[in-house]
């Protein structure tokens, strides 16, 4: 039988069987968004939409994390299929019905479809469970926006039986329902600093007497520009972001002190490990000729989500196959944007997957991020026809 045999009328059948109760369990979801990994209430939101379901659970990995795993009638590989779960401190603005009813939080990112999508293909594959060679985990996972919630899950051994695993993002700027992805890097490392520049203060009308840190950092931000535009291969993608500046207590008042904050982002892992180097070299410098100094924080963070090529080629195949072709698009390049998938990557081959919610909607990480939820079903399909097609290691 082949794959499109296989999986003709998957996403239909998950529309009429559980598709009212994916949808139902993002605007559940979606109505107390959870941060970090204190995501208990979603976990036990997703343990009851699984309730039933002939799988074996482990609960409290990565604190509030599942895995639940469903075995096939015959042995095979074990893949997995990995969702995020948490939102971000943002205060919604979507007007939906069921928006957030905590202040302050949202589900800005799509974790909380990515979470319904999984529950619906593991409802799909528990029924079709004579088809499966070998194990399926489905893996709900906390603290992916910032936490690292993939690191620790890796750490306490998700991934070491796994011989494959994929995972899906929902992303503005595709087409609703296009399956996109590449092989290689799909989402870049990302890295975090701080930076205080200290001065000596003084009084607002005699500047002459003072080492203004106001005025130091305002160049040290400009300078750190040139870190990417001269001393970076042009071909070479990096991205170098200020993105908080804070200092002073009052208008007349020259402060000591100034804080700087800032994300750096590469794909390449040499050129990674010297952007420290030269921040910190460029601000003292500027910072010493003022007649102040600088101090750098450089934390190492995400690194570069990578996709294995015969995994990505899989998605694309599988994808073709289910939705047809024109749903389907290598990817040209990656996104500078990261995602904690990518320790999971660097254990196990597997592929990260874009899923269009549509070119003209609010971007991720915005108070007015909101997708059609059509794309649910879509979703699940392409995660249970995934794990059916590695399980029987078709190519």
């Amino acid at each position: 039988m082949d794959v499109s045999q296989r999986f003709g009328g998957l996403q239909q059948e998950i529309e009429e069987n559980v598709g009212e109760r994916i949808v139902a369990l993002r605007r559940d979801i979606h109505r107390e968004p959870e941060l970090g990994f204190d995501t208990e209430k979603t976990a036990e939101k997703v343990l009851a939409a699984l309730e039933g379901l002939p799988l074996d659970l482990e609960t409290g990995v990565a604190r509030n994390g599942i895995v639940a795993t469903l075995g096939g009638e015959r042995d095979g590989p074990t893949v997995a299929l990995r969702a995020d779960m948490d939102a971000l401190p943002i205060e919604e603005e979507t007007g939906l019905p069921f928006s957030s009813e905590i202040e302050g939080r949202m589900h800005a990112c799509g974790h909380d479809g990515h979470t319904s999508m999984l529950v619906g293909a593991a409802h799909a594959l528990s029924g079709m469970r004579d088809r499966l060679n070998g194990t399926v985990k489905f893996v709900f996972q906390p603290a992916e926006e910032g936490g690292g919630g993939g690191r620790v899950m890796v750490d306490e051994g998700v991934a070491d039986d796994v011989s494959s695993i994929f995972a899906l993002h929902l992303w503005p700027g595709l087409p609703l329902g296009k399956v996109a992805t590449k092989a290689g890097p799909i989402m870049a490392a990302a890295d975090a600093f701080e930076m205080e520049i200290r001065g000596s203060g003084g009084h607002g009308a005699m500047p002459h007497l003072a080492a203004d840190a106001v005025v130091i950092a305002a160049q040290v931000v400009t300078t750190l520009q040139t870190v990417v535009s001269r001393e970076v291969d042009p071909v070479e993608p990096a991205v170098l972001t200020v993105g908080e500046i804070g200092a002073g207590t009052a208008f007349n008042i020259i402060p000591e002190k100034a804080r700087l904050g800032g994300t750096v982002r590469t794909l390449n892992q040499d050129l990674r490990e010297r952007m420290p180097g030269r921040i910190e070299a460029l601000a003292r410098g500027v910072a010493k000729g003022m007649r102040g100094d600088a101090n750098l924080d450089y934390t190492f963070s995400y690194p570069v989500t990578v996709n294995d090529g015969g995994a990505a080629d899989r998605v694309l195949s599988v994808a073709e196959d289910i939705f047809g072709g024109e749903a389907v698009l290598e990817l040209p390049n990656p996104s500078m944007g990261a995602e904690d998938f990518a320790y999971f990557l660097e254990k196990v081959p597997g592929a990260f997957i874009w899923l269009g919610v549509g070119e003209d909607i609010s971007g991720l990480h915005t108070p007015r991020f909101a997708f059609d939820e059509e794309v649910l079903p879509r979703g699940s399909a392409l995660l249970a026809a995934l794990a059916l097609e590695a399980s029987q290691h078709l190519s």
